[in-house]
């Protein structure tokens, strides 16, 4: 014969609460997971400063690392290796140009921001802001 045991109202509330502990514990440790990961991920790349000062040490920094063959301020224009520039996530590209093109327009006592990535070998426009606005590749 087999025993049927009812579940009291005390024992239903006590595994609900279990539930929703070991729920939070779960959803604590994704978030923390998650905050690790963000931070690494800000961390991990390499940046254009937003001193003005510093970005000829830093475009020194990425021609050094193989990233930028080329940086012609006058006519707003990087060349850089199509392989690495591909490795980039796209924010850190986005960052790049951005700040280069206020380099630039600094530079050469422009108002308006602009600035063409190109490729080296291939000549080909990887990103650019201008009139038309950001476009990255």
């Amino acid at each position: 014969m087999i025993e049927v045991k009812s579940v009291t109202q005390a024992e239903r509330e006590d595994r609900r609460q279990r539930r929703i502990i070991a729920s939070l514990f779960v959803f604590g440790i994704l978030g923390l997971a998650y905050a690790f990961y963000d931070y690494y991920q800000i961390v991990n790349h390499v940046t254009i400063p937003q001193d003005l000062e510093a970005v000829d040490p830093a475009v020194a920094s990425l021609k050094a690392s193989g990233l930028v063959e080329d940086f012609d301020v006058a006519q707003h224009v990087i060349t850089v290796n199509e392989g690495k520039w591909s490795e980039r996530k796209r924010p850190e590209k986005i960052g790049i140009i951005t700040q280069l093109a206020r380099y630039c327009a600094d530079k050469n006592k422009s108002a308006s921001w602009a600035l063409t990535v190109r490729g080296h070998a291939t000549s080909a426009t990887l990103g650019e802001l201008g009139p038309k606005g950001l476009v990255v590749n």
